[in-house]
């Protein structure tokens, strides 16, 4: 008896080690789709860029990053960059084998490795790669749920990129935006 218990414990925590990816995925993959309140962090040869937006996931490939400034949308391999500064909309093409950031929140990129899930005091550490590039990072997740907190993602020497997630909601949609009076880019070929 005390062996059943023992394997059938050992079992357990093998298996909840290969799943909070899937937790992840399973939390980000809601029928009604998922919108993020995020803090965008990249910092790269000392510049700094920081953002404060709206992280509409509504499909794997359909997703929108919205912010004061700019709203950038993928949808099905096309970029639609809005600057509502300047007026302008920018379309074009996913560089096939190109990772986002948002493609880790997604799971939509082959090139992401998944690593070791480290059970930590506030949830899971999920390490991951991406095989194509020299890049590695952690997301961080409720155990729970599955409910991301934050995805760092380090891209090089001293370059990085941080997403911290400040509130999850289910089922909004972005506000439409009126491009009649925007100037129009289209760099698809």
């Amino acid at each position: 008896m005390k062996i059943l218990l023992f394997y059938l414990l050992t079992m357990n925590f093998t298996l909840s080690q290969s799943l909070p990816y899937e937790q992840f995925l399973d939390f980000m993959n809601h029928s009604n789709g998922r919108v993020l309140g995020i803090d965008f962090y990249q910092g790269q040869y000392g510049e700094r860029f920081e953002s404060t937006g709206t992280f509409y996931y509504l499909g794997k490939s359909y997703y929108i990053f919205d912010a004061i400034d700019q709203r950038i949308s993928f949808k099905n391999g096309n970029i639609t960059t809005i600057n509502k500064i300047e007026k302008q909309v920018i379309y074009d093409k996913t560089i096939p084998g190109e990772v986002t950031i948002f493609d880790i929140l997604t799971g939509t990129n082959e090139s992401l490795l998944i690593g070791e899930s480290l059970f930590e005091k506030n949830g899971y550490k999920i390490q991951f790669t991406l095989k194509e590039w020299d890049m590695s990072g952690t997301i961080r997740t409720r155990s729970s749920t599955g409910k991301p907190v934050s995805i760092i993602l380090n891209t090089g020497e001293g370059s990085e990129i941080r997403v911290n997630i400040i509130s999850i909601e289910s089922g909004l949609k972005p506000l439409e935006i009126d491009l009649n009076a925007f100037e129009k880019i289209d760099l698809r070929e």
